[in-house]
């Protein structure tokens, strides 16, 4: 059966890379969420000759911090998957993410979007499909209680971790429906993007198989922050 999944923010970084990776497997239908639709139609131009051939990635102009790019973005998604005999979506990652220079632009795309994002996907999302928070170990309370030497980056880990807080309250309105949708934040690790000037010492294409693996996964646990390496404490 075919497995549809939206990932924001995805035409660079370990968005581009987990849509690269999660195409190479059979029978998905992935939607390529960037700001800019021709970014993801460039980046897209890069790797579609390594797309399975019973697998498709569609490009979509979506700004998480537009309420009319959100809007545009369901209908079209809904509209595709209908063409497809599909009437939801699987699986949404929430990827789009910045380190912005306020707490304001940071919190704009990190929490605001992200949650704008979601509750306009959330009742499309299909009985047993997830929501993948692509959060970090910097959002961690935990964490932050050892003390960790500065910079700490302020703004951004604090949207991290109202992230998380969101990870958590879904999870459990979720099980409260019945749903069956499992809520995840996932920390991809230090990875090198554009959202660090490529200063991380993880390749993307590695950090990105987490976000792949959880986003093909059918079944497991919700409300949970994990790592390649198990659970991360909140």
């Amino acid at each position: 059966m075919v497995r549809s999944i939206l990932v924001t923010g995805s035409n660079q970084g370990l968005g581009r890379h987990a849509v690269h990776q999660l195409a190479q497997t059979p029978d998905v239908i992935v939607f390529m969420g960037s700001r800019r639709l021709e970014a993801a139609e460039e980046a897209l131009s890069k790797f579609a000759s390594d797309i399975h051939a019973s697998s498709s990635v569609v490009p979509i102009q979506l700004d998480i911090t537009d309420a009319a790019s959100i809007n545009a973005a369901h209908v079209f998604v809904i509209n595709h998957l209908k063409t497809k005999g599909l009437s939801n979506l699987d699986v949404l990652v929430n990827n789009a993410g910045i380190v912005g220079a306020t707490f304001e632009s940071t919190y704009s795309v990190n929490v605001f979007g992200t949650a704008a994002i979601t509750e306009a996907f959330r009742s499309f999302i299909a009985t047993g499909g997830a929501i993948l928070n692509i959060s970090s170990s910097l959002g961690s309370l935990t964490w932050h209680t050892k003390r960790p030497p500065p910079p700490i980056h302020p703004a951004y880990s604090s949207s991290k971790s109202a992230l998380n807080s969101l990870t958590l309250q879904w999870a459990i309105q979720e099980e409260t429906k019945g749903s069956k949708i499992r809520v995840i934040s996932i920390c991809p690790g230090y990875n090198a993007t554009n959202l660090n000037n490529y200063a991380g010492t993880m390749d993307p294409a590695d950090g990105c198989k987490i976000i792949v693996t959880t986003a093909l996964e059918k079944e497991g646990k919700s409300g949970v922050f994990i790592n390649k390496d198990g659970y991360v404490e909140w």
